[in-house]
């Protein structure tokens, strides 16, 4: 899976058009589902992805499978923090006993490997850095 992604701020200034590879938004979209389907309530939802069930649901169809080509796809920036917040916290999702990560069965619903996840975490910030216009430029 490809970990870097390029985002790219829109005329505005206040949303970014993200290049996704099908993998990157198969992942996206599959940590997303996962913490949305907990029954754990409204509440967890917003600590887990700091957004509420409407902007879960908004993200999961535009992430959803466009033919198996790289799409561009506009997020704000809360958008991007929720989807940061996916990728790091479904992690939690997959401890056994509470307390041992377990990465078969993280592999088998999420499409990639932890380490993958926390890389395309650490890329949508990084791709975050590189687009906003820093001070003094």
């Amino acid at each position: 899976m490809r970990t870097r992604i390029r985002l790219t701020p829109d005329e505005g200034g206040e949303a970014f058009v993200a290049r996704l590879a099908p993998s990157q938004a198969s992942a996206l979209r599959e940590a997303l589902m996962l913490l949305r389907s907990g029954e754990s309530g409204d509440a967890v939802l917003a600590l887990r992805l700091g957004a509420d069930r409407a902007t879960v649901d908004d993200l999961v169809d535009r992430l959803g499978d466009d033919g198996g080509r790289s799409r561009d796809i506009p997020f704000s920036a809360s958008e991007l923090h929720t989807l940061h917040s996916a990728l790091t916290a479904v992690a939690t999702m997959f401890l056994a006993h509470g307390r041992y990560f377990s990465e078969e069965p993280f592999h088998e619903r999420i499409g990639c490997y932890r380490e993958d996840a926390d890389a395309l975490a650490l890329g949508i910030a990084d791709a975050l850095i590189e687009a906003r216009p820093q001070p003094g430029s």
